[in-house]
């Protein structure tokens, strides 16, 4: 969740910086000097002045020139030091607060872009209060301090994207999902970067002053269109998604989608189709889509235990009791059976020839059915038999009458 909320916010800071940068023009930007730097510029003209060399020149230079040249860079120097004092002093007690260790290792990683923003913000003012530049100057080079401020904002967002793919990569790791959770975040970190890209083409088209609304009216109708023709593998992928989050089953988990007349057991969770292997070793591979419309019933998950029953028939003239007690025996010898399960014999149902018993017990898992179900049905009837309990089945008896007419035709005709 911090490494969740430490790449959103630094995204969202990124797009308003350089989203404003795009939409403002340089003048309402960059600061008025006579607010910022008119009273340094007052003392120093009035400085000089007192000392008597406001005619003098150095290379071209005033001394008044040179003297706010020196303070330009003076106050590029204290940028530089207070962006150090900010990513050693003030962000790592505050990262690790509110992002824990992520976010210490994401400004061990990332501050040295930091420390360059701020000294390209000081270095614009530094750049606006000195008036001898000419304007052409001026322009050009807050042009270039807004790329390279556009250029490094862009690269901590897209190497903090990749960082927060790798911790969670890391994780995934460690719980055992990599083969789930892996190409999820590889899907999210190519189209974080994406959005990043478009991003930062807009705002420098936007810089250059090209307009963009019939270029994203075109990118708009097109994605409409690619969406249409794309809409079950949309469809696939968004329920992909969601089962990966939700996570209904895991790799290795035996499952039934009822609708779709599909079960075994999960080989892999993509993000468009699961493959599950069926009993007969048949792979079938499954739109996501189609499991997220229909019922899925986990025979592993939460707990890999099932309890099976199966209908025993005993004869009407059997003593109760003692037929339950025989099944309950039989059933408990079976090796497979959990014995710290209860086995039931339930009295579940009077025949029309036989009385029918419901014989319940517990396996450890659904895979095991198949062959227990032989060992159980073995044991039981081995056990009736032994205690001379009779297992009824079906008989019919047929009569046939025929009148004397009948007979006298059938005689003649022989």
């Amino acid at each position: 969740m911090r490494k969740t909320t430490l790449l959103l916010t630094t995204i969202v800071l990124f797009l308003l910086l350089a989203g404003c940068n795009g939409e403002i023009s340089t003048d309402e930007l960059e600061p008025d000097p006579e607010s910022i730097s008119g009273p340094i510029a007052e003392w120093v003209e009035q400085f000089v002045y007192q000392v008597q060399l406001s005619s003098k020149e150095f290379l071209g230079l005033t001394v008044g020139e040179w003297i706010n040249l020196g303070i330009s860079i003076l106050l590029v120097v204290i940028g530089y030091f207070l962006g150090t004092l900010l990513i050693r002093r003030v962000l790592p007690p505050f990262l690790q607060r509110t992002f824990g260790p992520p976010g210490n290792k994401w400004l061990k990683d990332s501050g040295s872009g930091i420390r360059w923003m701020i000294i390209i913000l000081v270095l614009g003012l530094a750049t606006r209060r000195l008036d001898f530049l000419d304007d052409s100057l001026k322009d050009f080079l807050y042009g270039l301090y807004f790329f390279l401020l556009l250029l490094i904002s862009f690269r901590i967002v897209w190497r903090l994207i990749g960082f927060v793919g790798d911790e969670y990569r890391e994780m995934a790791v460690q719980e055992g999902r990599e083969a789930e959770i892996v190409p999820v975040i590889v899907l999210i970190v190519r189209i974080l970067r994406f959005i990043a890209i478009v991003a930062g083409l807009t705002i420098i088209l936007t810089r250059l002053g090209v307009n963009i609304g019939v270029l994203l009216a075109g990118l708009g109708l097109a994605g409409l269109a690619l969406s249409l023709a794309a809409q079950d593998t949309i469809g696939d992928g968004i329920a992909g998604f969601l089962i990966l989050v939700d996570r209904p089953f895991r790799v290795g988990d035996r499952i039934d989608i009822e609708g779709a007349g599909t079960w075994g057991d999960v080989i892999e969770v993509g993000l468009r189709t699961t493959s599950i292997r069926t009993p007969d070793n048949r792979m079938v591979i499954v739109p996501n889509s189609i499991i997220g419309k229909n019922q899925v019933i986990n025979y592993t998950f939460p707990d890999p235990r099932y309890r099976v029953e199966t209908p025993v028939h005993v004869s009407y003239d059997t003593e109760i009791e003692s037929a339950r007690s025989v099944i309950i025996e039989a059933v408990r010898h079976v090796d497979g059976v959990l014995p710290d399960k209860p086995i039931d014999a339930f009295y579940f149902e009077m025949g029309q020839s036989a009385i029918v018993f419901q014989a319940r017990w517990w396996i450890e898992a659904q895979t095991d059915m198949r062959q227990i179900f032989d060992k159980v049905n073995t044991e039981v009837h081995e056990a009736l038999a032994e205690a001379g309990i009779k297992i009824p089945y079906s008989t019919y008896d047929l009569n046939i009458n025929l009148d004397q007419n009948q007979l006298l035709l059938s005689s003649k005709e022989t």
